[in-house]
């Protein structure tokens, strides 16, 4: 799809919308393509996943991630099976169309609204430490809600598998943890890199609950009153820690890279109100879901998650881009990261280091 099939696209597929200008790209996408097209009652969304990385077109990338995104969407709206688990604090964007062939999402444009780490960055700073512990006690509940929900569902599992996804990054992340420990001079580099690909290996197996998948900052939007979740084609049947290590890894980040005291604290606190509140969601699935050794692979996640974003494929675009390996802060990242994979069973992250 290119930018002059759009239009024509939503006159057939919505021929109640009618368009009030040209279809604009949004510079958010990187695996998929992403236009905003404004109307006369309401603007839209579009996305198209190509077989490839929008981003990157040698890097083949299956298409059926859309569909694992819509059928989230779907389940999580007004009418779906998992409609109770958005309340009005939390709410993914509402599907207005989908055509499984040609792997095209329309869904309801919900403004120009910050991502997370946008509002954390650029917001002022005594909002922010205010509104940071509802955020995360927000998030919390949300994701807690989601896990504890869908735990050991068949339907669900079924639904949600996404192979593909998952073995993506277990190639892009997991497997080049050995390349890049080397890159930063760890001396231990293999043994490391081992037990990170040993925990993206089992990963790969049957989960235990339905998981967002990529729970970062750039994936919450912050309203007024309210958080949307977007960016749903990662989800799958997984285990806990790939929402709850994922989103805590980058936390630490904005933390380490926030732009004054008072931010990196409030992020902190969003943190911990996060985690209590996830605990609290989980209720008498805690003792199956968030086990010892759930932690122990969650430190290992968080050490991989941070290492990509640092020194690997991830690290364009994000809070630490063109930073050199002996940078201070890429040196003092690449420190947790190592921390976190050689002694998880110290916590790393999971103690309050941030």
């Amino acid at each position: 799809m290119t930018d002059d099939d759009v239009l024509p696209y939503l006159q057939e597929r919505l021929p109640d919308f009618v368009p009030a200008g040209k279809p604009r790209h949004l510079p958010e996408g990187n695996l998929n393509v992403v236009w905003r097209v404004p109307g006369e009652e309401r603007s839209v969304i579009v996305k198209y996943a190509p077989p490839h990385i929008a981003a990157d077109p040698d890097t083949p990338l299956d298409p059926s991630r859309l569909t694992i995104e819509a059928r989230c969407l779907d389940a999580l709206g007004p009418d779906g099976r998992l409609s109770g688990l958005s309340p009005s604090s939390v709410r993914p964007p509402r599907v207005l169309d989908f055509n499984d062939d040609g792997h095209v999402l329309v869904m309801e444009d919900l403004g120009d609204l910050p991502t997370l780490g946008r509002w954390l960055h650029e917001h002022d700073p005594e909002a922010v430490r205010e509104r940071t512990p509802a955020i995360g006690q927000q998030l919390g509940t949300f994701v807690g809600t989601l896990h504890a929900t869908t735990i050991d569902d068949a339907a669900c599992a079924d639904a949600f598998e996404n192979r593909p996804m998952q073995k993506t990054r277990h190639a892009v992340q997991y497997q080049g943890v050995t390349d890049m420990l080397r890159a930063a001079g760890v001396p231990d580099a293999e043994a490391l890199g081992r037990r990170a690909e040993a925990l993206g290996e089992a990963l790969l197996a049957p989960g235990q609950c339905l998981t967002m998948g990529d729970l970062w900052p750039p994936s919450v939007l912050v309203a007024e009153d309210k958080l949307h979740l977007i960016d749903w084609e990662l989800a799958h049947y997984g285990r806990p820690l790939q929402d709850v290590a994922h989103f805590r890894a980058h936390l630490w980040m904005l933390a380490h890279r926030a732009p004054s005291p008072t931010v990196a604290n409030a992020v902190r606190a969003l943190r911990n109100a996060f985690q209590s509140a996830y605990d609290r969601a989980l209720e008498a699935a805690q003792a199956r879901l968030w086990t010892d050794q759930e932690r122990r692979d969650a430190a290992v996640h968080t050490g991989a998650e941070i290492l990509v974003r640092v020194l690997g494929p991830f690290q364009s675009g994000y809070l630490y881009e063109e930073l050199s390996p002996s940078h201070p802060a890429v040196q003092e990242a690449v420190t947790m990261a190592v921390d976190s994979i050689r002694a998880p069973e110290s916590g790393g992250t999971w103690k309050g280091a941030a």
